[in-house]
């Protein structure tokens, strides 16, 4: 059960639900509210999907885990946003599990909505629809892009493309350890320490614990 606070907060980041008319206040009604910690691991392959994710507040990070362990950033999704993977779920007929992972990146608000009560009503309403395919659209592009850069791109250069990116082009430093860049580029973190050390060498980078600096101009 929702709070009133939490009914107002959801319709104003989520607009289809303004559009749900007479059928608004029970779709709310079955929907609940969860504050996640940072880490905390949402969904994974291991359990069924059994719920869509609303994004109210925070970040919440959406990744493959290989099984050897190695992990890769597909998107993250933030308020006013749901995972668009859940759909292969809900679409799908029998127990489907999650097909990716889901942890929180940050202190989050999400809402959940029961899986069937969610494809019932992405069946019956156009809204729901519109939300959906529209929040596919935007994903798959970026999925799209994932994978180009992926299949033909350097690791060395999507390196060098992640930290210009995330520190603004070395305006300020990016506070990760290797790993988590490995997770991010879908490597090993052996590989991401060896390029670093090969920049650090060629003054591009300065690293320290936990910290990259981008050295502006250098790359």
């Amino acid at each position: 059960m929702l709070d009133e606070k939490v009914k107002v907060d959801l319709s104003k980041a989520f607009p289809f639900i303004n559009e749900l008319g007479d059928k608004k206040e029970k779709f709310l009604s079955f929907l609940y509210h969860q504050r996640v910690e940072p880490g905390m691991v949402l969904l994974d392959e291991s359990r069924e999907c059994s719920g869509v994710i609303l994004v109210l507040s925070g970040i919440i990070r959406i990744y493959k885990l290989s099984e050897e362990g190695k992990e890769i950033t597909l998107y993250r999704i933030s308020r006013g946003e749901t995972c668009v993977l859940t759909i292969s779920c809900m679409l799908g007929t029998g127990d489907i599990p999650f097909p990716v992972a889901a942890a929180a990146e940050q202190l989050s608000d999400i809402v959940f909505i029961p899986i069937e009560l969610f494809k019932r009503y992405f069946y019956e309403i156009p809204s729901v629809q519109k939300f959906i395919f529209s929040s596919m659209s935007a994903k798959f592009y970026s999925l799209l892009g994932l994978l180009e850069n992926v299949t033909f791109k350097r690791t060395s250069d999507r390196l060098v493309d992640f930290l210009i990116t995330k520190t603004a082009g070395g305006a300020y430093p990016l506070y990760a350890t290797h790993e988590t860049v490995a997770a991010e580029l879908g490597t090993a973190r052996e590989v991401v320490s060896r390029l670093l050390k090969e920049m650090e060498s060629k003054g591009q980078v300065t690293l320290g614990r936990g910290k990259i600096i981008l050295h502006q101009g250098a790359v």
